[in-house]
């Protein structure tokens, strides 16, 4: 009986871990936000015609976050894993998506 009590109480470690793919996603968005900032910085500082290069890498951008919500769509599939960092990826990606297609549509008019 004494024993059983004792096991109630200890403590258990999962097998939880973080992800390759949500760390890697998190990464991308972080990347994302910072170089968007960047170029935006750039792009002001020339009062809208900073040219084709601050275009390219603008629609770069647009593909790294792609490529990073879907990887971290991928790393919520994986089994026994913590969550913090899928959800960091998916969240910045996510907003960065619609800003940057916001962007573009905005341009287009």
């Amino acid at each position: 009986m004494a024993k059983n009590k004792r096991d109630k109480d200890m403590i258990y470690f999962s097998g939880r871990r973080h992800t390759r793919r949500g760390i890697a996603s998190a990464i991308m968005g972080l990347i994302a936000v910072v170089s968007f900032n960047i170029v935006s910085i750039v792009s002001a500082s020339y009062k809208g015609n900073a040219g084709m290069i601050v275009g390219i890498i603008g629609f770069l951008i647009l593909i790294l976050v792609i490529l990073g919500f879907i990887t971290s769509v991928k790393a919520f599939k994986e089994r026994d894993i913590f969550y913090r960092f899928p959800i960091i990826g998916a969240v910045l990606n996510g907003l960065m998506i619609i800003i940057l297609f916001i962007l573009y549509i905005l341009a287009l008019l």
